[in-house]
């Protein structure tokens, strides 16, 4: 009987956000960013996203939003999954690790909301993909 177990994750991407999440203002949409899963065709990735020091409001969050596109179209923002982490309150810079978001065998558009109830650090903000699938052996 085969049984399914983790596969050895791959490799962690670069920082593909780059300056997007910069001085992103509170209750607004980062401009989109693109993770290309079309030749590796991974099932899951742990998302991490770092966030440069902010001092976050009680119950404020950040929420990653994953669209695709087929090749052809692009999903409208409203379609999607969408993944919220709640954010420690205290003056620091923040890790947030989204251990199991779906992805799909496409190019995926990635963007963060932000409603931490203050504007995002200048600088230091990051965000990565570490892929992994599932081994049935």
């Amino acid at each position: 009987m085969a049984v399914a177990k983790w596969a050895t994750p791959g490799s962690r991407s670069s920082n593909f956000a780059s300056t997007t999440l910069d001085s992103l203002a509170n209750g607004s949409e980062s401009a989109v960013v693109t993770y290309d899963n079309s030749s590796n065709r991974n099932l899951y990735g742990a998302v991490t996203i770092k966030l440069g020091s902010i001092t976050p409001s009680t119950g404020g969050s950040v929420t990653l939003r994953v669209t695709m596109s087929d090749g052809t179209d692009t999903a409208d923002k409203a379609a999607g999954d969408f993944y919220t982490a709640q954010l420690l309150s205290g003056a620091s810079a923040k890790v947030i690790i989204l251990p199991m978001v779906r992805i799909y065998p496409f190019s995926l558009r990635f963007s963060l909301i932000n409603n931490s109830g203050v504007t995002l650090a200048s600088s230091s903000n990051e965000m990565y993909v570490t892929p992994y699938n599932e081994d049935v052996s």
